[in-house]
């Protein structure tokens, strides 16, 4: 239970005309930290300021509040107008960031709670340029206790652990058989021997010195 001092919990839970909240989200993308708040102006947390005017409180899906761990994806509608977050997007090294979700309830004397309602990464995105936004998926942080093990034969499976891996994009065309998950059969084939010593770089291993 979080501690509330009995003038805090009266400033909550009373009437109180005055009281307001607003959520903040906190995104880590290609290694920088992003800090946004669908509130009207810039808000300071944890030695962190949250910049107003690429959320709104739209833009955020519904977050289900459970007291047992939840694995619910919650996508988040970024104003895109600016391209202040298309170059994010576009390199390699956005997917599985880590994201937090914040609700911050306050009144005209200052901020009386701060709850962590969300906690998880970013699982997908989708550019939209005719709208000028992007949507980001995030899964729960609890999301991977649900996923079978191992990792599957494509790009978006192996990207989750190894990000810049593009290997699975190029299978198709592949024109050597690959044995996925067993040995290759053995086969054997016929050689012949013959009195030239070749020409190849490596000495013959049984010739006589």
């Amino acid at each position: 239970m979080i501690p509330l001092s009995a003038e805090d919990l009266a400033r909550f839970k009373d009437y109180n005309p005055t009281r307001f909240s607003f959520l903040m989200l906190k995104l880590q993308l290609n290694g920088d930290w992003i800090y946004l708040t669908d509130r009207d102006v810039p808000v300071t947390y944890a030695g962190a300021t949250y910049v107003p005017g690429y959320i709104t409180s739209e833009s955020i899906g519904d977050i289900e509040i459970t007291s047992e761990p939840a694995t619910n994806d919650v996508t988040v509608t970024l104003d895109a107008r600016d391209r202040t977050f298309v170059a994010y997007f576009l390199q390699e090294g956005w997917m599985n960031g880590s994201a937090t979700i914040y609700e911050q309830f306050a009144d005209k004397d200052g901020v009386i709670l701060t709850l962590n309602i969300f906690q998880g990464f970013v699982d997908s995105r989708d550019l939209i340029p005719e709208k000028q936004k992007i949507d980001v998926v995030l899964a729960s942080v609890w999301a991977d206790f649900e996923k079978q093990s191992g990792t599957k034969t494509n790009s978006g499976s192996q990207q989750r652990y190894y990000p810049s891996d593009t290997a699975f994009d190029h299978v198709a065309r592949a024109q050597r058989k690959i044995y996925w998950g067993k040995p290759a059969p053995v086969t054997t084939t016929a050689t012949t021997t013959s009195g030239a010593s070749g020409s190849g770089i490596f000495s013959n291993p049984n010739s006589e010195l």
